[in-house]
């Protein structure tokens, strides 16, 4: 399985929600996070990115790197847990579609990918975005932040789930992010600071707080959420 994880803005705890899912879920496999926003290696403690290539780096090459160069460019986290950084290159133009859709195929060939996106491009060529088009799901991480919400729809893509963070003395709720999105949110992840220590303290591998696992059995199962009352602001972001 490839699993993208998207955000409409930086910010809004998409490393830390792929993260999580990827450590839940190496617990009964192999898991390899491949990591597009450059923070997967500080969130487990690892130190800053490497300053060697990575899967960027593998992107923008020219057929003669091999798939089969992507494995050796994964760090072990765990046993069943490694990284594939981002590398040492930008995606300055973009990367060939066949490139792109390569890269998923092999990887996903292997086990479970869980892959951390980043911010979405809205253009739906973009590198990024044919990566998610061409695994097998896609979950969209957001805030009910009026700026994350306008930028969420006009993401390029298909999304599986929506990932509520969920912060105090918001506005906006649930009901909004799901009448902006159109579709309703598959889990809700409250503001809990046993996260933020634990990625502090690079612990996250260890002892994930139990609001992240959770969050990933929210994900798996697709458990039914509670509604709240909500003013709709459909008109204001001029309905979708």
């Amino acid at each position: 399985m490839f699993w993208t994880f998207v955000a409409p803005k930086g910010g809004v705890g998409l490393s830390v929600v792929v993260a999580a899912v990827a450590c839940q879920l190496s617990i009964e496999q192999p898991v390899t996070i491949v990591d597009f926003a450059g923070d997967q290696m500080d969130i487990f403690g690892l130190g800053a990115e490497p300053a060697t290539p990575g899967v960027v780096d593998w992107l923008l090459a020219d057929e003669s790197v091999a798939v089969s160069a992507l494995g050796h460019l994964a760090v072990d986290v765990g046993r069943t847990l490694r990284i594939i950084s981002t590398g040492t290159t930008s995606f300055v133009g973009g990367a060939d579609p066949q490139r792109c859709t390569e890269l998923v195929r092999s990887l996903s060939a292997g086990g479970t990918v869980i892959a951390d996106l980043g911010v979405v491009n809205p253009d739906p060529l973009a590198s990024t975005s044919l990566i998610a088009a061409a695994g097998d799901r896609t979950t969209l991480v957001v805030r009910a932040c009026y700026l994350a919400l306008r930028r969420a729809r006009s993401i390029p893509m298909v999304v599986d789930d929506v990932v509520e963070i969920v912060e105090g003395g918001r506005a906006l709720t649930t009901v909004d992010i799901e009448a902006v999105l159109g579709q309703p949110v598959t889990a809700r992840l409250p503001f809990d600071p046993q996260i933020a220590r634990a990625v502090d303290a690079g612990l996250m591998r260890r002892r994930l707080p139990r609001s992240l696992r959770r969050l990933v059995t929210d994900l798996e199962i697709g458990l039914p959420l509670d509604r709240h009352e909500a003013r709709s602001i459909g008109n204001l972001l001029g309905g979708r």
